[in-house]
């Protein structure tokens, strides 16, 4: 389920590695390689790091925050982005709101 399967299901390749960094890279594959050859790859410079808002908050609270976008800023993409999740209506989150959007809004600037 999830997003792989909806890209599945709109003709989007998936392929499921782990990552050192992020949640989602777009890699360029070489279509016709070589004889005998295993195709080239080419990480694209867009890395996403994709939160929920009730993750968002416990990254914050305990500082896996602030060294993830560290580690995405020394990834050597250029790109990097946040996917910060809207909570749920109702949702129990462990820092307030108003809290979670200044977090954000610090990530913009």
């Amino acid at each position: 389920g999830g997003l792989p399967a909806l890209l599945r299901s709109r003709g989007v390749p998936v392929l499921l590695r782990r990552l050192h960094v992020g949640d989602f890279l777009w890699v360029a594959r070489e279509k016709d390689p070589p004889t005998g050859h295993a195709p080239r790859e080419l990480v694209l410079d867009v890395v996403v790091e994709r939160k929920s808002a009730a993750d968002l908050g416990s990254s914050v609270r305990d500082g896996r925050y602030r060294e993830q976008k560290f580690r995405l800023r020394r990834s050597g993409l250029r790109c990097p982005v946040y996917l910060l999740e809207e909570p749920g209506e109702g949702e129990p989150l462990p820092l307030p709101l108003p809290t979670l959007r200044q977090a954000a809004a610090n990530t913009q600037v």
